[in-house]
């Protein structure tokens, strides 16, 4: 699907750009390098609950998994090709406008979005890519 990127951050501080790494102090993670940002947010999924449901027409949204682990399902509204993936710590997932999204916490989970659009309400549509799920939308 050409609407998801999924991406692991490398585990090293020996490059430049968006990397991730464990110390004796803690995790740190550098999620965006050089990118815009208008809008940005953290958030909570508990295990047995959900996030999104939704798609937006012009916002692109770029999420970083923190901590835990989804279940991520995604629809392409253009061409209704569906794609479902298990994500985790450190994986970085870029959904372009008109891709339906729901996370599933099969974990507790972090995670922080960010956009280079900046929020409008009145940009998200809700669709039902799971009827089996409690559904919170974001």
């Amino acid at each position: 699907m050409n609407k998801v990127i999924i991406e692991r951050l490398p585990d090293t501080r020996e490059i430049p750009g968006a990397k991730r790494w464990e110390e004796e102090r803690g995790e740190f993670v550098q999620i965006a390098y050089q990118e815009t940002m208008h809008h940005i947010a953290a958030f909570q999924i508990r295990k047995g609950f959900s996030r999104g449901n939704h798609y937006h027409e012009k916002k692109e949204e770029i999420f970083y998994v923190f901590q835990g682990k989804i279940k991520a399902l995604f629809l392409d509204m253009d061409t209704l090709q569906k794609e479902e993936t298990i994500l985790g710590k450190g994986d970085k997932i870029r959904v372009k406008p008109r891709c339906g999204h729901l996370f599933q916490g099969l974990e507790d989970t972090l995670v922080i979005e960010y956009s280079p659009q900046v929020y409008d309400k009145g940009d998200a549509y809700e669709i039902n890519l799971s009827s089996n799920v409690k559904l919170s939308l974001i």
